[in-house]
């Protein structure tokens, strides 16, 4: 490797240990989007960050034994630089890699949990600021409060699915991925009604490749269908095709055996405790605007949309006060899905479907900018 410029000095910004087991995982944010890859004697690893949406290459996440990790004293890292001239293109720089030498001492060891605790800045339910039901739907609108007084609105629908059917809308109801073809949340309830059903709500669904293709993230399934990736490693909502709704893999749930399915990011809350909540993650530990599909103990079916990005009107949730949001809603299992300007949540009030949301995209927060988007989440009357 070449000698290290001075501009390159210090690319490790911050680098934490969490213990988890018997197993260091280590993150390391470093001062500019790259590639990386570990050494640990003869051993050469791959991050495992960045393998799925949300990409973030500021951020890499490497796992070792407690015990090897310990006698080495530490581990290398070489960083390749991305730049990045379009929100799609990221490319690898054609320049010298830069390797540095990260230190590792057991008192530098972090219990998993603490990053939860970081995050979660303790919110509390002030009031219910809005309530209705149709036709086994329910939906409220509830305002938390930080310590701080900072404001969180969250939108919820619960749907009885003796009353209430789920479909996994796409682009003009149609079961096909098309390259670039998508529609906001409302024209897929829209189409969905074309279809000759009465919905009664809907909510956005799988993150997907907004600046490229469209394609969808995870795993799609609608009308029966398989619509995109069979193999997606990533969690997903689905309704099998007994009816019953399920949050797993596909290694749990094969693509054959369901009638609809959205794909997510992390599966945030087993057994009605907080789960995979990317702790020590920009991702995971930021206040973003979000979308989470849960299952309550009885079956009924949750989907939570929280506002964020407008200071005054609603900040946002961490993926762990995300959690406690759907547990405090009776969800027994849930999963985060697509977040951002992407969340977006709709009912049918006096037999007209309305957005009571207000989707905040990074670049615009301040508008009401209802994103086109690939998949979503539909309910209607049985």
């Amino acid at each position: 490797m070449s000698e290290t410029t001075p501009e390159k000095k210090n690319f490790t910004v911050s680098t934490e240990y969490a213990l988890e087991g018997d197993t260091v995982t280590v993150y390391l944010r470093v001062a500019e989007r790259s590639d990386a890859v570990a050494y640990l004697g003869e051993k050469k690893t791959g991050a495992v960050s960045n393998l799925r949406e949300p990409f973030d290459f500021r951020m890499h996440i490497f796992r070792f034994g407690l015990e090897e990790l310990t006698e080495a004293g530490g581990f290398g890292v070489t960083f390749t630089r991305r730049v990045k001239t379009r929100p799609s293109d990221f490319f690898t720089e054609e320049c010298d890699a830069l390797t540095e030498y990260v230190p590792f001492a057991p008192d530098m060891l972090i219990d998993a949990g603490v990053s939860d605790r970081r995050a979660d800045r303790g919110l509390v339910l002030s009031a219910e600021t809005g309530c209705g039901s149709i036709g086994g739907l329910e939906w409220k609108t509830e305002l938390y409060l930080a310590p701080d007084g900072a404001k969180v609105r969250v939108c919820t629908m619960i749907a009885d699915p003796e009353r209430v059917g789920v479909m996994c809308g796409t682009p003009h109801a149609a079961p096909v991925f098309v390259p670039k073809d998508i529609e906001t949340v409302m024209e897929e309830a829209l189409s969905a009604e074309k279809l000759g059903l009465r919905v009664l709500g809907a909510t956005n669904g799988d993150f997907f490749d907004m600046f490229g293709d469209c394609s969808p993230s995870g795993l799609c399934v609608s009308q029966g269908v398989t619509v995109a990736n069979p193999d997606s490693p990533n969690p997903f909502f689905g309704i099998t095709r007994e009816g019953n709704a399920v949050i797993g893999f596909t290694g749990d749930y094969p693509p054959d055996t369901l009638a609809e399915a959205i794909g997510g990011g992390q599966i945030i809350v087993r057994d009605g405790k907080p789960a995979d909540t990317a702790p020590f993650q920009p991702f995971g530990e930021k206040t973003h605007p979000r979308t989470a599909f849960g299952i309550a103990r009885d079956g009924r079916i949750i989907a939570t949309v929280v506002d964020g990005r407008r200071p005054d009107w609603s900040n946002g949730a961490a993926l762990i006060e995300l959690a406690r949001i759907m547990i405090n809603n009776g969800a027994v299992t849930a999963m985060n899905t697509d977040g951002g300007g992407s969340s977006t949540f709709i009912v049918r009030i006096n037999d007209e479907l309305r957005m009571l949301n207000h989707p905040a995209d990074l670049y615009r927060p301040m508008e009401d900018l209802i994103r086109p988007l690939f998949d979503s989440l539909i309910f209607y009357e049985k």
